[in-house]
């Protein structure tokens, strides 16, 4: 048997800030396809779900309008703290970076935003002008 009061359903994780900095959102992993299932995906989006689900977000062959719907649909359901609408009602908007990474969470998990964790070492190493070529 299941102890229900021990299953965890959110998650801390580290974003991508607004100028450069990070900061710490509670999320969790909402079903794509319980989502479209409820009908909390309209209908003319439902192809580029299944693409995003799929293939994920690419640039070039995109949709940008119903991709960003379906980002911020996701990040909507997403948010446990701060809840989406808490940053709407200050005026705040997720960056595209943010919402791509709420998307990966959504979809792989924290191990997708292991690169917005470590930050680049600064390196001393800058003398490289001999190999560059002209």
């Amino acid at each position: 048997m299941i102890d229900m009061t021990t299953i965890k359903t959110s998650q801390t994780v580290t974003l991508p800030g607004w100028c450069g900095e990070v900061w710490e959102c509670e999320l969790k992993r909402p079903s794509l396809m319980a989502m479209a299932a409820g009908g909390l995906i309209p209908n003319p989006l439902m192809k580029t779900a299944r693409k995003i689900f799929y293939s994920g977000i690419s640039p070039a062959d995109g949709n940008l309008e119903e991709e960003g719907e379906i980002l911020l649909t996701i990040a909507k359901r997403a948010m446990v703290s701060p809840a989406y609408d808490e940053l709407e009602a200050h005026g705040i908007e997720l960056t595209d970076e943010q919402l791509i990474a709420i998307f990966q969470f959504t979809q792989i998990g924290a191990k997708a935003l292991d690169r917005f964790r470590q930050l680049p070492a600064d390196s001393d190493d800058t003398v490289h002008g001999a190999e560059v070529s002209e």
